[in-house]
């Protein structure tokens, strides 16, 4: 059995994968070559023939169309299937794709656009990473100089630790698993301010 997860958070890719509950990628479909609303049903569709327990989605902070259409196609195969869904913040993916080893606080990101990004200070412990609370900065921010900064986007961050983001989307499966399953009426989107 496997685990659908979906993250079409960010505003240049659509990221799908089948996992096993541990983590483990078993599939990947990522396109940033056309629009959310084109490749998500087809991706969705393809990674449905395999047997499903359960399906995840990113929540955000991300591009808000992409939220919504990854929302509601989760629910849609969640309900389909008759699983669970399961949601996972955007910043908790990339945390989850991030091997920082020796490194005991950084940051993780997702474009926010406009030169802005989402971010999350990140402390190391034994389950991996510990994120404080998501805010918006502008790219060029101090914060992120001289951190330990990583990404699933391509950011204009010097030193930027690049994150796979179908790696980091499987990575995330047992964090979600292991939070309560959304109900179709708790399912929204992460707001930063």
């Amino acid at each position: 059995m496997s685990v659908l997860a979906i993250d079409t958070s960010s505003r240049r890719r659509v990221v799908a994968v089948l996992a096993g509950r541990d983590g483990a990628l078993q599939r990947a479909e990522v396109r940033g070559d056309a629009p959310v609303g084109v490749v998500l049903p087809r991706m969705v569709v393809e990674l449905l023939h395999h047997d499903v327990e359960a399906v995840v989605v990113a929540t955000g902070p991300g591009s808000y169309t992409g939220l919504r259409a990854g929302m509601a196609a989760a629910l849609g195969a969640a309900r389909g299937r008759a699983v669970p869904l399961h949601g996972i913040g955007s910043l908790e993916v990339v945390a989850a794709g991030w091997r920082a080893d020796g490194v005991a606080r950084g940051c993780v990101a997702v474009d926010a656009g406009r030169g802005f990004a989402h971010v999350a200070v990140c402390h190391a412990g034994p389950d991996g990473w510990r994120l404080d609370g998501a805010h918006r900065v502008a790219i060029d921010a101090a914060e992120l100089r001289g951190a330990a900064v990583a990404s699933t986007d391509d950011l204009p961050v010097p030193g930027v630790i690049a994150v796979d983001p179908a790696a980091a989307l499987a990575a995330a499966v047992p964090r979600a698993l292991g939070a309560p399953a959304l109900t179709p009426r708790g399912l929204a989107a992460q707001y930063v301010e």
